[in-house]
């Protein structure tokens, strides 16, 4: 059975509230093994330090987007590390980027905003053994300027 506690997560993403919104809901699971970080550079860096269990990842981030991570981690050449499971996160599931992330090797999308509920569903059906909390409120940093993730 897989233990919240030693879930290891990464979010990449280059909006400072919707990494907090990503890792208030990990935590709301059980997770509490999570980095963050605001670029993709910087997520691979992380990457290769440490293995992860999952990567939750926007899909357009400027210097280096969603598709070209996804590119660098699933190429061969970057070793066992880049196996990781990675849930992209979009405001914007066109069909054409959904299409685009599947041939990458993306392993779920995950449309912005999200549910506790579906966050947890995906990780049970990622990582596996995965019980799914009641659908509980989220308590999610407040900006003076949020928006919608």
């Amino acid at each position: 059975m897989l233990v919240p506690d030693l879930v290891k997560a990464l979010i990449v993403d280059d909006n400072a509230y919707a990494r907090a919104a990503t890792s208030a809901t990990l935590r709301k699971l059980g997770i509490t093994q999570i980095v963050e970080t605001p670029t993709a550079p910087e997520a691979l860096l992380a990457i290769m330090g440490t293995a992860y269990d999952v990567l939750f990842m926007d899909w357009y981030m400027p210097d280096m987007s969603g598709a070209s991570l996804l590119q660098i981690l699933r190429d061969p050449r970057f070793g066992p590390k880049g196996r990781l499971t990675v849930v992209m996160m979009t405001a914007y599931p066109s069909r054409e980027v959904i299409t685009r992330a599947k041939e990458l090797g993306v392993t779920e999308i995950l449309s912005k905003p999200f549910t506790l509920e579906q966050v947890s569903i995906i990780l049970q059906r990622t990582l596996g053994g995965w019980v799914i909390p009641p659908d509980e409120p989220v308590d999610i940093p407040s900006s003076d300027d949020a928006f919608l993730i």
